[in-house]
This record gives C-alpha cells, sequence and structure tokens, in this order.
C-alpha cells in the first residue's frame, strides 16, 4: 500500500511537472563591447576585443600596440607568446620587440637560461649587444633589450658592451631624424675624464646640459630643465624644448612628427600665465599640461579625459583615459589623425 502511494505521488510530480509551461530565461552575455571597439586600458580577452587591436599579454587589459611592447610584454593576451603585429603595422614594418620570442621565452618558461638566438631577444630580455634583439637596441645602461626610441629616454640609449651609446635603430624608425647624440664623444669623453668641458654645438646626448635647443643632437633642450630630450617626450614631460627663450617651442617634433603640431604653436595660453592673469587660452592654442574644456581648446586637439588639461593625443591613450574631456566617452580621434600621417 505504501509502495503504491509512493507510486502514485511520483507520478503526480512528473505530470504536474510536464504541465507548467517552458519560461525562456534571459540571455546571459559576458561580453561588454562588441569585438575590436574595446578602448585602451578596457578589460580584454584576444587583440581581435581592441580597437588597438592590442590586448596587453600580461594585463590583458587594451594597450597602445607600441607602448604594450615596453610596459606589458607585448600584445597577444591568452596567447601562447606575445606579439608585436600592431606595432608593425604603425611603424610601417619596423620590428618593436621579438617576431620569432620562441626560443628565448621557451626557455624562461623552462627554466633554463639558454641564451635566444641572434637578433630574437624580447624587449625587457637580456642581451649583450644590440645584435641580440628584436628592436636592434640593447639599452646601453641596463643590458636589457628595449625599444629604440624609448631607450633613448631612458636607458642612455642603445649599445650596450660599446664605448659610446647609439641611436641607429631609433634612427631607422624615425626615418633618420636624430633622436640622440650620433656623435656623442666629446661630452661623454669629458664625463668620463670628471672634467666639464662643454660638448660640440649639435652634438650633446639627451639626458645632458644644454643651454639651447642648437646644443642638442636632438635639437631640443627641455624648456623646463635645461637637459637635452626627446623632441616629442619633452612637449609632455618638460614642458616643450627652448630652454633659454621666453617660450617653449615644439619645433624639432614637428620635424619628426611631419608637422603634426605636438604643443602650442601660439603661446597665448603661456603668455598670460608669465603675465600672472587667468586669461583663457584662444581656441587651439593651449599648450600640453594647460587647462581645457575639450579638445578644440588644445594645440594637439586633445583634452586629456580624466585631467582636463592639454595632452599628447598618444600618451593620452595610455595615461589619461584618451582624450574628450567634457564629453560622455573618450576618444582617439587625434591619434589616429597622427599615425594616419606617419
Amino acid at each position: 500500500m505504501s509502495s503504491c502511494i509512493k507510486k502514485t505521488c511520483l507520478l503526480a510530480f512528473l505530470l504536474l511537472n510536464l504541465s507548467i509551461p517552458a519560461v525562456a530565461l534571459p540571455a546571459i552575455s559576458l561580453r561588454q563591447v562588441a569585438p575590436g571597439t574595446q578602448f585602451i586600458t578596457g578589460a580584454c580577452t584576444t587583440d581581435a576585443d581592441c580597437a588597438s587591436a592590442c590586448c596587453g599579454f600580461r594585463s590583458g587589459k587594451c594597450a597602445g600596440p607600441v607602448v604594450a611592447q615596453e610596459r606589458d610584454g607585448g600584445c597577444g593576451f591568452g596567447d601562447a607568446q606575445p606579439n608585436d603585429t600592431a606595432a608593425k603595422a604603425l611603424t610601417g614594418g619596423a620590428p618593436v620587440n621579438n617576431g620569432n620570442a620562441a626560443s628565448g621565452q621557451a626557455a624562461a618558461a623552462a627554466g633554463t637560461s639558454a641564451a635566444p638566438a641572434a637578433g630574437t631577444q624580447f624587449i625587457t630580455g637580456a642581451c649583450t649587444s644590440d645584435a641580440d634583439c628584436a628592436s636592434a637596441c640593447c639599452g646601453f645602461n641596463s643590458g636589457k633589450c628595449a625599444g629604440p626610441v624609448v631607450a633613448q629616454e631612458r636607458d642612455g640609449g642603445c649599445g650596450f658592451g660599446d664605448a659610446q651609446p647609439n641611436d641607429t635603430a631609433a634612427k631607422a624608425l624615425t626615418g633618420g631624424a636624430p633622436v640622440n647624440n650620433g656623435n656623442a664623444a666629446s661630452g661623454q669623453a669629458a664625463a668620463a675624464a670628471g672634467t666639464s668641458a662643454a660638448p660640440a654645438a649639435g652634438s650633446q646626448f639627451i639626458t645632458g646640459a644644454c643651454t639651447s635647443d642648437a646644443d642638442c643632437a636632438s635639437a631640443c633642450c627641455g624648456f623646463n630643465s635645461g637637459k637635452c630630450a626627446g623632441p616629442v617626450v619633452a612637449q609632455e614631460r618638460d614642458g616643450g624644448c627652448g630652454f633659454g627663450n621666453a617660450q617653449p617651442n615644439d619645433t624639432a617634433a614637428k620635424a619628426l612628427t611631419g608637422g603634426a603640431s605636438t604643443n602650442n604653436g601660439n603661446a597665448a595660453g603661456q603668455a598670460a600665465v608669465a603675465a600672472g592673469t587667468s586669461a583663457a587660452a584662444a581656441p587651439g592654442s593651449q599648450f600640453i599640461t594647460g587647462a581645457c574644456k575639450s579638445d578644440a581648446d588644445c594645440a594637439s586637439a586633445c583634452c586629456g579625459f580624466n585631467s582636463g588639461k592639454c595632452a599628447g593625443p598618444v600618451i593620452a591613450q595610455e595615461r589619461d583615459g584618451g582624450c574628450g574631456f567634457g564629453n560622455a566617452q573618450p576618444n582617439d580621434t587625434a591619434a589616429k589623425a597622427f599615425f594616419a600621417g606617419q
């Protein structure tokens, strides 16, 4: 009797469930953005997710493809090996990291110390000469493969193991424009000898003391620091070039970027600051680091999305959330225009 009751109850339960109409559950998607539209610093699982075509190899965040080679181990999050595909597309095919990193990376993964094949070592990997690196630049001070242009700023140049640093690979990337001292012997030798002999005009190396742009091989004497600097980077970090002048300039930066403005060619805003007034700069004339309300205020056409300060359009994608202060969403319009002119 008890068994019969149990069977009857089970049958009733099954019939009840069969009689309940199916309810469609809403589709749940974890994808936040359409493929290829994620902004820099946004989460990603592959390069294809990012508008920059680069998902940082270590961070899993969309990144500028060239900067990622320096700071994030390259692009290609989720892949076995990092890549520099998008960076090469930006630089016209010039390698900025290891296009064939298998040997060095595999050795590291295996815990061995096997040296990578000549010319294949990845950025930040140990090297003994420029020839070891896929970027053709072994940092002069660090003995680590580096991006050739960045090395001029942060590592004393390329050429680890040589008597003097060089900017050979950097010139190859910038079409021959000097980014440091191609003939640094006089200034470097004086430093080694402990003397204060001034270098020949136009020969001072980046980070070396200068009194005018003419002293520097990069044609840029940092406006605030009085030290030779990379002309584009100086617009971001040193108030521009032109130490010793009343106003900073971006002459050398324009020469490198084919005439694209990287700071204020019309120093009205700077003059107002110098005069102690709060007069707003003319539209499109505000200098990098100057206050802005929109991209239109800036000579660089980029008002940092987070800071509300004029910024270099490419660097703003990395450090300021993009351009477009005052808008609902950041943009990379000026950065795209910059790269289109390369």
